[in-house]
């Protein structure tokens, strides 16, 4: 006798189909983690690229334009260009003018200096924003060199959001009452530590035996 086959048939059962569901909602987030990992895997190493400036800078400030303010800057007589970059949408410049000069001279020599700049990248087009376009920021550190000190380091800073340039002597305190203050109670400190260490005690002591 030859035994007959039994075709299985799935039984569509209350406990058959709680079981199947269970089965599904474990396979398929496995299946959508896995799958978020094989891609990890395969993209690892793959440079992402980006730009926070997308559709901003411009015009754009190029290496060229970078050059001829420096050329037009070192135009100017006693006037070095110590250092000049463009580093993260701000074009920084370091100038050296000549020492002893008075203050009108070198605000006339600061101001010099602010319409080289602004004749190679006018202001109004490459440092001042829009409500729609960001642009790029300037700072400009001008000082003079004696040995190993400065005596003069003036900031000219024109962020894209300013109307205009602003000018602070960086050797001068904003609030000169406070940086009294805070210069006395240094060298307060300053005193009191010197008197706590240059301290001795002169009680006489008596020698044994007497």
């Amino acid at each position: 006798m030859t035994k007959q086959k039994k075709n299985f048939k799935f039984k569509f059962t209350f406990s058959n189909i709680v079981f199947a569901l269970g089965i599904a909602f474990v396979l398929i987030p496995s299946l959508i983690i896995g799958g978020i990992l094989l891609q990890s895997s395969l993209q690892t190493g793959s440079v992402i690229a980006g730009n926070r400036f997308n559709n901003d800078l411009e015009p754009e400030i190029t290496k060229d334009l970078v050059g001829l303010t420096e050329e037009a800057i070192i135009a100017l007589p006693n006037v070095t260009v110590n250092e000049i970059n463009l580093k993260a949408a701000t074009l920084r410049i370091t100038v050296t003018i000549p020492s002893g000069l008075d203050e009108e001279s070198k605000l006339e020599l600061v101001q010099d200096i602010m319409d080289k700049i602004n004749g190679v990248v006018p202001f109004s087009e490459y440092f001042t924003a829009t409500d729609t376009k960001k642009m790029y920021d300037l700072e400009v550190n001008i000082i003079d060199k004696v040995g190993d000190t400065h005596t003069t380091y003036i900031q000219v800073v024109k962020n894209a959001n300013m109307e205009t340039f602003s000018v602070q002597d960086l050797l001068t305190p904003v609030n000169p009452e406070l940086a009294q203050q805070l210069l006395d109670k240094l060298n307060e400190k300053n005193q009191d530590t010197t008197n706590t260490d240059g301290t001795t005690d002169n009680t006489d002591t008596e020698s044994e035996g007497n």
